[in-house]
């Protein structure tokens, strides 16, 4: 076997000795034979006939021992190859079109599989990670709050983290804010406040030291940190002995025990509900250290859980545990029926969030693409083979079998798609990197796309199927042959294959009904995103500054000194040179979910708990509507006489004043929350304020005064400054006025207020941006097709169309004949696409806004400009059909 193999590799490799070895040895058996016969008395001529004739020809006899090799296919391979580069060499033009179209389709689809390989398909740097699953809360049924998820209370997590049997591990979290001083400047460090089980209910250890100990999770514990991988190579210098030292967080010193591996960020923004106040990357993490008293009343409900699977239970089994605890509590606490549901929701699905559909979406309409440039590849094809329909004639006429002419054609079609391969592999380089950093920060893994192996064998088994799916009708139309149709014509240029038409028309049909199809789905996201980015979100973004201050527990204790901290911020604001106004709040618009309360309203008595009215509740200080731009509708605004020994007030929302008060005038209305045992006076209405999303529907909100003893703490708040310039220019102004304040407070998160509503259109425009195109192309595609498809026919009817001329028909009949083949097409393409419109883009309904999946006007326009493009491809041919001289038509063949 060893020698056989020996064998075999020597044939291929040392081609050339083994073939001249094989001449030798098969002219010495000839030798022989000549020698024999001449022996029995041939004469020396007829010797060497009879040899010959006993011996067979050299040339078979040579084939068949290269077959017995085993190299023979490699041979004719190679052959095959040679052949068709040269074939592809000598019509470059059809080659580029070719192969460049390809290298479009594979390219884009290649550049969207990285994106789905890297945020849907490749693992999570999680232990287990199909067993790490998110139990949300569920707000109680009929209770619109702008979003669908809703934080654990303390009492509950700890009671079911005590009683759970189906998972492992359950830890709490939410995201949190520290002033880092000490080691250099001071800075703000985005991170988590996190329980114990937190980092093993993911399945995460520490690259260093260790994680938390159950005795620093409980209030009065030793305060222990985590850090970041980034934060102690760009903090503290990759210094290994930080393990163990004492940094201050907020002014109070705390521990470091453990430095977390690279990567590892959690918890994030992209992927987790926006109810949450979670940072883009956790830095740091901290001790929730839950109180495991009772509940107090008006208690903040904060906590997000996640939770590791214990061995062999499902997710079927968790959410039966979870139903089981929401009935549990409906009997123990009656008065919050309803309001105790969760959904068990695994980590895969939970980071995918809102971007599984989009992303899907987005290979759903690159994969039409895809389908359009291999329908553009096949009618060239066939346009080229009815050309070449003479030679694979005579080669079959020749002898050569349909087998032998469709190997040929085959590979022609795998070099052809090889070409468009390689073209695709440099235009998905450069679409991985463009949607790596110009893609929504909403997308969670987003800048792990790559063009790695994984994408390079994606676009290579592309590559494969492109070429099986536009070599079919070529192959099939050129390998059937009517040999005595082509003798009686003697081969006449005119004489074309009635297969390759029908083919070459059912897939310009295809063709169009399938950009159509992406055209319209383009449409409609362009007309959703503008009717989106028009939306009234009740504020005005521009020339407005933003940025949070978190106030260190140890200097500022009491509401006194708080209050006292935030109304010299404001005064020194209102003093800078260009500064408008200035406010102070605990959201911001687009900002994210602020707090929920439980409302009491005299006007709307009532003594079941679950009736009771529900609201968002927002702290803020006089001037912060004026800062945002939020119109007030009536009454008034804070003013500083709003103190905490004046009368208690309030202002509502539009939404609020119309769900409690409908038709009525709120202003003088009677409101409270259960945190106070007094009501507050309604002074004024202001506009809607969309906080989560510019779709949502903004729910009631009510604000109240930072003068008046609000509840909960305002240790951390947002400031608000308006400007008359750009808002970049006072920046340094207002660093320095916060630093001559307090130099120990960092500004975190300063930006303009314009990008927090650019981040809340940034995945929209991401898929307006890449579906757009993908529907631009395709209109190319399809008029580049009809163009190819029309300007061939015209060269292939030169005859019969120089002959209607010379029987009297005029320059614009024969304008007409040739406009109207394009013309039938596309309105039949147009027809097939509109139905399979009406039928598959409904699954757009949640990517549109304020427009319906089947809207008329976007229909009819796109079939017009559909119908546009087709007549602009087939006017210029046709006007060459009109100066058709039939002298030179009749001298053509």
């Amino acid at each position: 076997m060893l020698s056989d193999l020996r064998f075999r590799l020597r044939a291929l490799l040392r081609r050339s000795a083994v073939d001249a070895e094989l001449d030798a040895e098969l002219r010495d058996h000839l030798g022989h034979l000549i020698a024999k016969h001449e022996a029995h008395g041939c004469s020396r001529e007829e010797a060497v006939r009879l040899a010959r004739l006993e011996f067979g020809g050299l040339d078979q006899i040579k084939d068949d021992c290269r077959d017995a090799r085993g190299i023979g296919v490699i041979d004719a391979t190679a052959q095959d190859v040679r052949y068709a580069a040269r074939v592809l060499g000598r019509d470059t033009v059809f080659t580029a079109i070719a192969a460049l179209t390809l290298a479009v389709g594979i390219g884009a689809s290649t550049t969207i599989f990285s994106v789905v390989d890297a945020v849907l398909l490749k693992p999570l740097p999680f232990a287990q990670a199909e067993r790490v699953v998110f139990p949300w809360r569920l707000p109680a049924d009929g209770f619109d709050l702008g979003f669908d998820i809703f934080p654990w209370h303390r009492v509950e997590f700890l009671t079911f983290a005590r009683q759970t049997r189906t998972f492992a591990r359950l830890g709490a979290f939410e995201g949190a804010s520290f002033n880092l001083t000490g080691d250099g400047d001071p800075a703000r460090v985005d991170g988590a406040r996190v329980s114990a089980a937190f980092f093993a209910a993911l399945g995460v250890e520490p690259r260093v030291g260790r994680t938390f100990s159950e005795q620093a999770d409980r209030p009065g514990g030793p305060r222990e940190t985590v850090i970041s991988d980034q934060l102690w190579r760009r903090r503290f210098g990759s210094d290994p002995a930080i393990v163990g030292r004492t940094v201050l967080l907020n002014g109070e010193a705390f521990t470091v025990v453990g430095i977390m591996p690279a990567g590892f960020a959690f918890p994030q923004s992209a992927g987790m509900p926006n109810v949450f106040p979670l940072p883009r990357e956790s830095s740091i993490w901290v001790p929730l250290a839950l109180p495991r008293g009772p509940a107090y009343r008006g208690e903040p409900s904060e906590l997000a859980v996640v939770g590791r699977l214990a061995r062999g239970v499902s997710l079927d089994a968790a959410q039966a545990e979870l139903d089981q605890f929401a009935e549990q509590l409906d009997r123990e606490i009656p008065r919050g029926r309803g309001w105790h549901r969760s959904r068990a929701v695994p980590i895969t699905q939970q980071l995918a969030g809102g971007t599984r559909r989009a992303l899907l979406l987005l290979l759903g309409a690159v994969g039409v693409l895809l389908l359009i440039a291999c329908s553009n590849v096949a009618n060239l094809l066939i346009t080229r083979a009815i050309a070449r329909a003479r030679e694979f004639t005579l080669r079959a006429a020749l002898g050569a079998g349909r087998g032998r002419l469709i190997r040929q054609l085959a590979t022609e079609h795998l070099v052809l798609a090889g070409l468009g391969c390689a073209g695709g592999l440099a235009v998905a380089s450069v679409g991985v990197a463009i949607v790596r950093t110009s893609g929504p920060a909403s997308v969670p893994r987003l800048a792990g796309a790559q063009l790695d192996a994984t994408a390079f064998l994606f676009a290579v088994a592309l590559a494969l199927a492109c070429a099986l799916l536009f070599s079919a009708a070529p192959v099939w139309t050129s390998t059937r042959h009517d040999l005595a149709a082509w003798l009686k014509d003697a081969g006449s240029r005119s004489v074309t294959s009635a297969r390759g038409l029908r083919a070459r028309s059912a897939l310009l049909v295809a063709e169009v009904a399938l950009a159509l199809v992406l055209a319209i789905a383009s449409g409609l996201l362009v007309r959703s995103f503008v009717r989106l980015a028009r939306v009234d979100a009740g504020f005005n973004p521009d020339r407005a500054l933003t940025f949070e201050l978190t106030l260190p527990s140890a200097s500022y204790a009491t509401e006194e000194r708080i209050v006292a901290l935030y109304s010299d911020v404001l005064d020194r604001l209102r003093a800078l040179p260009g500064v408008e106004s200035a406010g102070i709040a605990e959201t911001v618009p687009m900002g994210g979910a602020g707090e929920g309360t439980g409302l009491r309203i005299p006007d709307r008595p009532t003594t079941d708990d679950n009736a009771r009215p529900f609201a968002n509740y927002t702290i803020a200080s006089p001037g912060y509507f004026a800062a945002v731009g939020t119109p007030v509708l009536q009454g008034r605004t804070f003013a500083d006489t709003d103190t905490a020994t004046s009368l208690p007030v309030a202002i509502v929302s539009a939404a609020m004043a119309r769900k409690f008060w409908p038709g009525q005038n709120p202003i003088g209305r009677q409101v409270g929350v259960p945190i106070r045992p007094y009501d507050m006076t309604v002074v004024g209405v202001v506009a809607d304020v969309k906080h989560v999303s510019l779709r949502e529907e903004p729910a009631p909100e009510i604000y109240v005064p930072y003068t008046q003893k609000p509840w909960p703490s305002m240790q951390t708040m947002h400031v608000i400054v308006r400007t008359r310039t750009a808002p970049a220019s006072i920046t340094a102004a207002v660093r320095n006025a916060i630093r001559e304040i307090d130099p120990h407070l960092p500004l975190a998160r300063v930006a303009a207020l314009e990008t927090f509503v650019d981040e809340a259109l940034a995945q929209p425009r991401f898929s307006v941006l890449l579906v757009g195109g993908f529907g631009i192309v395709s209109l190319l595609l399809a008029c580049v097709g009809l163009y190819g498809a029309v300007s061939y026919s015209v060269a292939s009817r030169t005859r019969e169309l120089g002959v209607r001329v010379a029987l009297g028909a005029s320059p614009r009949r024969v304008f007409g004949l040739v406009l109207g083949q394009c013309v039938r097409i596309t309105v039949l393409g147009i027809a097939i696409g509109l139905g399979i419109a009406l039928l598959a883009l409904r699954v757009m309904e949640g990517f549109l806004y304020g427009i319906e999946p089947t809207d008329p006007a976007t229909f009819a326009a796109l079939s017009a400009l559909l119908l546009a493009v087709a007549l602009l491809a087939g006017y210029v041919p046709a006007r060459r059909a009109m100066r058709v001289d039939p002298l030179v038509a009749m001298r053509v063949e």
